[in-house]
């Protein structure tokens, strides 16, 4: 005996219906699982690849804002070394401007009618006086400028080597 023997006649057609839309619906439900778990698994490899290319662009982030801060440390380097320079260079001028200064001094207090008379044997010309003091103020502006100038020119190379060494990659 049959499973259909136990379904009276009339009910048959209508249990063969309900038979084949239960297992329409098993069979879609289970396309549809399968489909879920693929687009699962596509989402997960997806953001597998985005988080390995977004650590990746990190690290050459990293890398490239280091080589670019190493450029920038060995620039600062050679410009505190060129001001240094520029300083001592400076000071070595001065100094050589002091001796200058001195001797000029010491020509300008000499008396005007005889130039190998001793010092403070006679008054000496106003007019050495002044252009002595002038030179004086001269040098001494001069350097002041020469100074400036040595550390404008120091720090406009260095802003532009700075840049070109972060533009230039």
């Amino acid at each position: 005996m049959s499973v259909t023997a136990l379904i009276p006649v009339q009910y048959r057609l209508l249990a063969i219906g309900l038979a084949v839309a239960t297992l329409m619906t098993l069979s879609a439900a289970g396309a549809w699982q399968w489909q879920a778990n693929a687009y699962g698994k596509q989402i997960a490899d997806m953001r597998t690849a985005q988080a390995e290319a977004h650590a990746t662009v990190q690290a050459q982030a990293r890398a490239t804002e280091q080589r670019r801060q190493l450029a920038i440390e060995g620039i600062r380097e050679d410009a505190k070394d060129k001001i240094d320079q520029a300083a001592a260079d400076a000071a070595a001028a001065d100094a050589h401007a002091l001796g200058l200064q001195q001797q000029v001094d010491k020509l300008a207090r000499r008396p005007a009618s005889c130039p190998g008379a001793a010092t403070g044997s006679a008054a000496a010309d106003p007019a050495k006086l002044l252009l002595a003091e002038l030179f004086r103020r001269a040098d001494a502006r001069a350097g002041e400028l020469a100074a400036y100038a040595d550390r404008a020119r120091i720090a406009g190379r260095t802003c532009g080597w700075s840049f070109d060494a972060v533009k230039g990659g």
